[in-house]
């Protein structure tokens, strides 16, 4: 088998709150190769860690940071900004970090950059116009494209224009069409690009996509990391 990376779907989040400090360090203790998280701006322009554009009803870009640091989750900690989440963990530790917002995209490479982090970040994005804008200032950097259909259909282009690392693509898509897909992650992978898979949680999906993946992003770290080490061992044995 092709040995491939195993992140933490922001953070661990099958059993810890998702995208909190906690839940990030749980990722790698319990055997995650880093963790795939979240970028977005608060009102006064702080750059912070959650998924959607709103928490408690509130609209995240109508709130200053201050305010944002009084909501705690289930595990008593708040909204970590990105900065906050690189320090915490170790320098070792792969980042996904997910722009949600095109607004999000220099802020999210000037931290990152600041950190020393950028050689083990691949910055992802479903929006074209947030990776345009870290290509442009940054010709090194490993980009991925979250796939939706429209980008799909125009993958050559924004691979030549962008030089894409990696494809980000949801497993359950994937597996509509196996056969189908296996052809078109063969051609892809053919022509350079790497292959992210999320949300990968069924340790099925890893033997019947074998071969066509560099990465799983996975909610369920204990759970792939687990069979990640079973497939080796299977491997080792038959040699």
């Amino acid at each position: 088998m092709e040995d491939f990376l195993v992140l933490g779907h922001r953070g661990y989040r099958a059993k810890y709150a998702e995208n909190t400090i906690e839940a990030f360090q749980k990722a790698l203790e319990y055997g995650a190769d880093g963790i795939e998280y979240d970028s977005r701006l608060t009102k006064d322009g702080v750059l912070v860690v959650l998924h959607d554009e709103e928490i408690n009803g509130i609209k995240l870009n109508s709130i200053e940071y201050n305010q944002l640091k009084n909501i705690k989750f289930s595990n008593g900690q708040t909204i970590p900004t990105v900065e906050e989440t690189i320090r915490s963990l170790n320098n070792k530790a792969i980042l996904n970090l997910e722009v949600k917002e095109v607004e999000a995209a220099i802020p999210s490479y000037e931290i990152t950059k600041k950190l020393g982090a950028l050689k083990r970040t691949l910055f992802s994005s479903f929006k074209v116009d947030a990776l345009r804008k870290i290509r442009k200032i940054d010709k090194e950097v490993k980009l991925g494209l979250l796939v939706q259909y429209d980008t799909l259909d125009n993958l050559p282009q924004l691979h030549k224009e962008l030089s894409l690392y990696s494809l980000n693509l949801w497993v359950d898509a994937v597996k509509e069409n196996i056969q189908e897909s296996s052809k078109m992650l063969r051609k892809w992978r053919d022509a350079g690009l790497k292959i992210y898979l999320w949300t990968l949680n069924n340790p099925q999906d890893l033997y019947d996509l074998e071969g066509f993946y560099d990465c799983v992003i996975t909610d369920e770290v204990e759970l792939i990391v687990t069979e990640r080490k079973r497939m080796k061992k299977k491997e080792q044995s038959s040699k």
